[in-house]
């Protein structure tokens, strides 16, 4: 029984530390949250663009990671990512996959 309890006691210890290792950690900006986002790549042409409501549709070629075929979609984006973009630009871009695909990352083609 008292094994148990220095077990818990231990498991208990760690948690703590964990959850204040996190509070230590600098806060994280939007851009470098995307760049951790896990994703699948593409290439694509900006058709329409909403920066107040944080939407983005693309002409994009196949993304082979999705199973995609080349096509045009709107997408779901962090109004804060669409900054500085305009329609007809060349953009490499992120996407998360999902029921809704997001853009997580998005940027001009070079």
């Amino acid at each position: 029984m008292k094994l148990i309890l220095i077990a818990i006691s231990a498991m208990a210890v760690a948690g703590s530390a964990l959850a204040q290792a996190g509070h230590d950690t600098p806060a994280t900006s939007a851009a470098d949250h995307a760049a951790m986002t896990p994703g699948a790549q593409g290439v694509g042409v900006i058709k329409k663009l909403d920066t107040k409501s944080g939407s983005v549709t693309l002409q994009h070629g196949p993304i082979a990671a999705l199973s995609w075929p080349a096509m045009t979609m709107s997408f779901k984006a962090e109004p804060s990512l669409l900054q500085g973009l305009k329609v007809g630009e060349k953009v490499n871009f992120t996407v998360k996959p999902g029921a809704t695909p997001e853009v997580v990352a998005i940027k001009h083609a070079g």
